[in-house]
Order: C-alpha cells, then structure tokens, then sequence
C-alpha cells in the first residue's frame, strides 16, 4: 500500500504571465509519493515544503525537486530518497528482497546502507569500521582498534576490498607497535555500503581463510552541487559533489577529513601516559559516461597517520609515522543487457617510519601493489549466468629494525576463477573455482565452491555452501627475519587451506522482519606459527628461543548464529543477534593443544534506530563478548599474574558497552542542519583489553597485561547540507 502527501490549496509561484491568470479561487493541488530507493517502500511523516522545493526527513538525503504547475490543476509527483547520504540515481534495480544481499545464495552475509553507516560508526572516530562491529557473529573487545575477528578468524585472514580492488594498506595504524590504534582510512560519508559474507562465499579475490569485506564507494551526484560539512569532537570532515558536464553524463566527489582525535586521548588516558594518536585523508571519484556502453571511472584514496607520545623506554615508538594511497581506474563495456565487461588498473603505496625520543629509527618500510583485473558478466538464458575474471597482481615489501634492512623481495600472485549460476522458480543452486599461482614461495592450488538456496513452504528458506579457501604465506613469513624460506634444508612453506561448510534457514516475519539461523563448520589446515616467539614457563624458568614460521596448525571453528531483523522506513529497525563459537588448534609440532587467540564463545550484537518523527531519531548499539584469550602462556595467582606453562587458558574479563544516539535536523530554506549527540559505554562499565606485558625475569611476574578502555563519554556534532 501506499502513503499519500497532499499539499493541498497550495499557491505556486510561477511564470508572471501565468502567475497574473492564477486567482485565489484557482488553487493547485500537489500530491504523490515518497519512496525509499533500497526497496521502493513508501516513507511516512516527511516534511515537504513547497516553498523551499525540499523533501527531509531524518536518516534520508535531502531533495530539493523543481516542477511545473499550471492553475487549478492537480500534479502527481513521485520523490524517492536515498538513506544517509548517497545521491538518488536515475537506475532501474529489480529485486525482491526487502534485505540486501551482495551474493545471492551465501548463507551468512549482511549490508549496512549509508544511514547505518552514519548511526553505527560512532562521532568519537568517524570510523565506517567500527560499524561492521556490530553485525553479526563480528568479535571484537578493543575500544581502539578497528580490526575485527569473524568465526575466530582474524582481520589477516579476511578480504579486504574498495570499488573491486583488494589492499591491506588503507587502514590508519602504527606499523610495528602492536598496541597501536587504527581507523579505517575512508570516510564513511561517501561510502553507498558496505557488505560482510561470513563464509562459503564464491572466491572472486581468493586468497583469504576467512570472511570478506567489501566496501563500496558511492557516485557524486548527477542532479546539482551539493556539501556537507560535519564537525564533531574528535574530527572535521567535508564531502563535495556535483555533475560533471553540462549534460551531467558523469560525476564528481571530493572528501577531505582531519582528526584532532590526539587531544581526547590524552584526556581520557592514565595519568602519566600522553598517548596521542591523529589522522587526516582525502578521496575522491570520478564517474564518466561516454556513451551508454562505456563508462569510466577513477576513484583515490590518500593519508596519514601519526602517533606522538612519551617514550621513556629507548626501545618504545614516539614518534611514528604511516602513509598510503590507492588509485583504482576502471573501465566498463557494456555492448547489451545480457553481456558486460569491466577492467580496473590500481596501485597501492604505503610508506611508515618510527623513531625513539631521542631521534633513533626503531624502523621503517615501504610497500607498493600493482594490480591488473578483469571481470565479466553474461546472462546466457533467463535462468543461466556466467561470471569470472582474472587479476595479476605485483607486490613488494620493504622492512626494517633498528635500521638494518630485513627484507624487499617482490611477487606476483596470477588469479582466475569462473562461476555459473542456475536459478529457477523455487531456488538456485550456483558452482564455481579459482586458481592461484604465488611466486614468493613457487606455489600454486585450485579452490572450487557451490552454493544453494530452496524456497520452502510456510515462507521458509533454506541456503547452504561448503568451499575451500587458501592463503599463501606472506612477505613476513616466508622471508622475514624468521621466515620459513630460510630453512637449512630449503624446503617451502605452504600454502594454508580452509574447508568451509554453512547451512542456513531463514523465514519471513510479514513484509518487513526476519529470523534467520545459521551452523558453520570451518576446518584448518597447515596454519602458520612462530613456535617459540612466546614467552613461557619451563622448569621453572623463562623460556624464549624464536624459530622460524612453520606450518604447524591444523584445528575447527564451529558454531551457531541466530539473527532477528528488522528493516523499516517507519517504527524501529535493526537487528538482534547470538552467536555461540568453539575455535581450536592443534599444534603438529609441539603437540599442545589450545583455543584459537580470536575465539570468543558468547557474542551478543544488537542495533535499533526508531524514527520518532521527520525529524527527530534514537539511536542505540549493544555489544557483549564473553571475550577473546589473553594471548600467550600465563597464569593467575591470588589476583596476580606470571608466566605460564599452558597457552591461552586465560581470558580477558567479558566485554559489555552500550551506546545511545539521537538526532535532530532543523530546516531552513536550502539548507539542513542534523545535530547529533552520542553517549558512548553509557553504563560506564570498566572494560579491559590485553597487553603486552612487562616481565620480571627473576619472578616471572607480568605487570601490565591489563589495560582499561574507553570511559563513559558523551560526544556531539553537527552536520550541514546545502
């Protein structure tokens, strides 16, 4: 059904020769629809001006739409509204999914649209990251940090994509200090999405054991000129756009932001502790229509990360610096609606540097990627759809301590994969596989997948996919200072494998709900270790003695995830989610047994947003962890605590913050101003992180393995747009 707006007797300006037949007794009447472009639901309560040629309503862009009236007649208008802040598009998606999938058929995956984005990042680090960690069956315990675990797999074991090029640079970090912070290196007010497949999804980029991420960078706006500028209290940010030509065949975006993030830290640290940690970065696209068969496109993605402390130990980083960029062109033919193909060049660089306090370098290193990829797409028959593609991509990486160079060797990894997919009128079932080729350690493998979906009675659906998945050993790894290519008898490292299998059952609840459940069963082989880099206990005394990266680990991750969803342009909406995980290795070598350092048994994530007017919202994020081991071998001994003799048999105290957010926008005539108030750990609970600690060798005693993480503290801001 349809919502209605009506401007009734409304008196328009107009033209002055029809503005002088217009009398009081002719009035024009406007009425029509508002639409949500996700899915074409009709939105309630909007606030239409007339006057001002504005449509607002809160968690949506605004529009402002010029039409022609004649008097005494009636005009139907249809206006559709992008949420958060991506621009109305002038394009025809067919779908019958109320939920957005990326891929169709993946048991497990979810899309957080640009309003989600914007309510869930959070004003203290305007971090799009920080949204993903609160989806469901994400583990993540540090307040500072924007990395996340998935199914007990780490952020290294993850895909990471923007605009179809995968990289592992665009984080702001502090390279080698494994208590740093860091912040996803883009704006979350140009992204259109951002989507997270769980596991047993098909393997467009490959090489990664575990789930992937998938950023997408949104178009400038083809109708005007627009900006936003948001200030809050920890950055500045600003997003230009516009039309490119007179024709508005293209587009343009442009976003700059600056962190003062630094001169919170050092309020809310401890006492003695100056820890300072900013950032600044830029983006930009550019989108080109040539003819409606080619477009071009070029996206950027530039900046800088500093950390600045006291650093009394001459072995501790004060003053470290990271740089890095993305540049990504693509081309995309389209020659029918059946067939269509897309080429993309990027290159990623990435430079750091750390010193001491007194001027010493700790370290340094540089990286570059060079990447070549083609993708294409063909609809063979109404049921039939063939995609695949290719990459060659070139690396190299540059590393070093204490000014001693430890490795730059180059590489290249050549990729394809091919994927068919089958639908019919009650389910799909779709197949396809990779080959990799890895020259740093001369190793090549094959990675086929499948995936399934049935549509069952009483509006149930049941989806499945098993797959086995790769990663080569990388640049550290293989010809690092303890690199298993180093080995006396030259023997290779090897590639790690993961074979995974999910099953999935979700039902409907009415137009606008659903409660999805789905089992997972990821099996580990060869996984990477580097035995003996860990301090232990050993007949009685420290025991440290490196060797090189072996692979050592096979082990399970299997669990359970429960989601309940709600998706709305009225009420509430938002999501619920358990999630129950066993993760566990086994070391070949050594024998020992232990859980995995990400597993967490308990996960609870939860987000809601109720729309309480046009322009008025609530906002509120839960995240509870039973947590994650104190990763290494320690012991607990009358509250304190020493080195150990077992791996990971103690856990970091549970992790539970609540967050809470409103939002106001106020309109004048061409422009609106959202002011947003945010108090973040609202229970002020005193949640904690693990550190590396400090060891008394005589006692074995470990100080600082514990540290506490963000307080209770309110935030506000202010976003214009004209």
């Amino acid at each position: 059904m349809g919502l209605a707006f009506i401007l009734a007797s409304a008196i328009v300006s107009i033209g002055p020769a029809a503005h002088a037949q217009t009398a009081p007794s002719q009035p024009a009447t406007i009425r029509g629809l508002v639409l949500d472009r996700a899915d074409g639901a009709p939105i309630e309560d909007v606030s239409v001006r007339l006057q001002a040629d504005r449509v607002s309503v809160v968690g949506f862009i605004l529009v402002r739409k010029t039409v022609d009236v004649l008097p005494a007649s009636v005009l139907e208008v249809t206006i559709v509204l992008t949420e958060g802040t991506g621009t109305y598009a002038e394009t025809v998606n067919v779908t019958g999914e109320r939920f957005r999938e990326q891929e169709k058929s993946v048991p497990a995956q979810q899309t957080l649209g640009s309003a989600d984005i914007q309510n869930l990042r959070s004003p203290l680090t305007n971090d799009p990251m920080r949204a993903i960690q609160v989806l469901p069956g994400v583990t993540t315990g540090d307040d500072f940090r924007s990395e996340f675990a998935v199914r007990g797999s780490p952020f290294s074991r993850m895909n990471f994509t923007l605009d179809g090029i995968a990289s592992t640079f665009l984080l702001h970090t502090v390279q080698q200090v494994q208590d740093g912070g860091s912040i996803a290196m883009v704006n979350g007010d140009i992204l259109d999405g951002i989507t997270l497949l769980h596991g047993s999804y098909p393997q467009r980029y490959g090489n990664r054991l575990g789930a992937e991420l998938d950023f997408q960078m949104r178009e400038g706006s083809r109708d005007r000129t627009q900006v936003r500028a948001g200030v809050s209290g920890t950055d500045a940010s600003v997003v230009i756009e516009g039309p490119l030509g007179r024709q508005k065949r293209g587009s343009w975006l442009f976003s700059a932001r600056k962190s003062y993030l630094e001169l919170l830290l050092k309020q809310i640290t401890e006492e003695g502790d100056d820890f300072g940690f900013g950032f600044s970065d830029l983006q930009g696209k550019l989108v080109f229509d040539v003819n409606p068969k080619h477009r071009l496109e070029l996206s950027a993605v530039a900046g800088q990360s500093k950390l600045d402390q006291t650093a009394p130990d001459f072995r501790e980083v004060a003053d470290g610096t990271n740089r890095a960029g993305l540049l990504n062109a693509a081309w995309r033919f389209t020659p029918s609606a059946r067939f269509s193909i897309a080429q993309r060049v990027g290159i990623g660089v990435n430079r750091y540097s750390n010193v001491n306090t007194p001027g010493v370098e700790l370290g340094r290193g540089e990286g570059e990627d060079f990447t070549w990829r083609t993708d294409m797409t063909s609809r063979l028959n109404t049921a039939v759809t063939l995609d695949g593609g290719a990459q060659l991509q070139r690396q190299r990486r540059e590393d070093s301590l204490w000014g001693a160079t430890g490795y730059d060797p180059s590489a290249t990894l050549a990729s394809a994969f091919g994927h068919l997919r089958w639908e019919g009128a009650r389910g799909a079932i779709s197949a396809g596989g990779r080959i990799d080729r890895w020259t740093l350690t001369d190793d090549g493998a094959a990675s086929p997948w499948i995936q399934a979906d049935m549509q069952l009675p009483g509006a149930l659906k049941l989806r499945g996919g098993a797959g086995i998945y790769r990663q080569f050993p990388g640049f550290e790894e293989s010809v690092g200072v303890y690199g298993g290519e180093l080995f006396p008898d030259g023997q290779h490292l090897r590639h790690e494998r993961a074979y995974h299998a999910d099953v999935g059952i979700e039902r409907a609840l009415g137009s606008s709900a659903r409660w999805q459940i789905t089992f997972y069963n990821r099996e580990e082989r060869d996984r990477l270790r580097w035995p003996g880099s860990e301090p232990r206990e050993q007949d009685g005394e420290l025991f440290l003695q490196p060797g090189f990266w072996i692979n050592a680990l096979d082990g399970h991750a299997r669990g359970v995830e429960l989601l309940v969803q709600r998706r709305s342009t009225r009420g509430l909406t938002g999501w619920f989610s358990y999630s129950y995980g066993v993760n566990r290795y086994r070391d070949a070598s050594t024998g020992e047994q232990f859980d995995g350092d990400f597993e967490q048994r308990h996960t609870v994530n939860a987000y809601g947003m109720y729309r309480v007017t046009n322009r008025f919202s609530l906002a509120g994020k839960l995240r509870f962890g039973s947590n994650t081991p104190m990763v290494g071998y320690w012991r607990e001994q009358n509250g304190s605590y020493f080195v150990g003799s077992s791996r990971n048999t103690l856990r970091v105290p549970a992790y539970a913050r609540l967050d809470l957010r409103a939002n106001r926008t106020f309109n004048w005539e061409k422009r609106r101003l959202t002011l947003f108030v945010e108090v973040l750990n609202v229970l002020g609970r005193d949640n904690v992180r693990y550190e590396t600690p400090f060891i008394d060798f005589r006692t074995l005693e470990a100080f600082g393995i514990l540290s506490s993480l963000i307080p209770r503290i309110p935030s506000a801001g202010i976003l214009i747009e004209f």
